[in-house]
């Protein structure tokens, strides 16, 4: 069975700032996941294993380094361990919320190995930037894709 994260998701915040979760996501994340925030002023969530690969990975780099110690920060300061309720819903802390713009509407994203949480506005923006086919052919050929 194939497994991956793919799809997008429109989703409320609601007032206890509780967001419901798509089931499938829910499912394939397994026992433990963490938020964080995301380099494009989004979130992003990993599951644990995931998390701990970067985590490890981040905190073996020379943290005599003003980089390595500024991308820790930006990475783990805010990060927060995700605790499901029966619904499927779980509390976005506020700083993450701040962060990422989210005040009312969400949208949930998969993107391949992980998964992200927009605002749908700052996802609008961010999608303008493949309306021309040309861009999103430009960016693919940056990478190697034959498969």
């Amino acid at each position: 069975m194939f497994s991956g994260f793919f799809g997008t998701f429109e989703h409320n915040i609601d007032e206890k700032n509780r967001i419901t979760f798509p089931a499938r996501f829910r499912e394939q994340l397994g026992v433990g996941a963490f938020v964080m925030r995301g380099f494009d002023g989004n979130l992003v969530i990993m599951n644990s294993a995931r998390f701990k690969l970067l985590f490890d990975k981040v905190n073996s780099l020379n943290m005599a380094d003003a980089n390595t110690r500024n991308l820790r920060r930006f990475l783990f300061k805010n990060a927060s361990e995700i605790e499901f309720d029966k619904n499927g819903r779980f509390i976005i802390p506020s700083v993450l919320r701040e962060y990422a713009h989210l005040d009312g509407a969400a949208t949930v994203i998969g993107t391949g190995e992980d998964i992200e949480i927009w605002s749908p506005d700052l996802l609008k923006k961010q999608d303008e930037q493949f309306d021309s086919p040309d861009l999103a052919a430009d960016l693919a050929e940056k990478f190697d894709l034959s498969i």
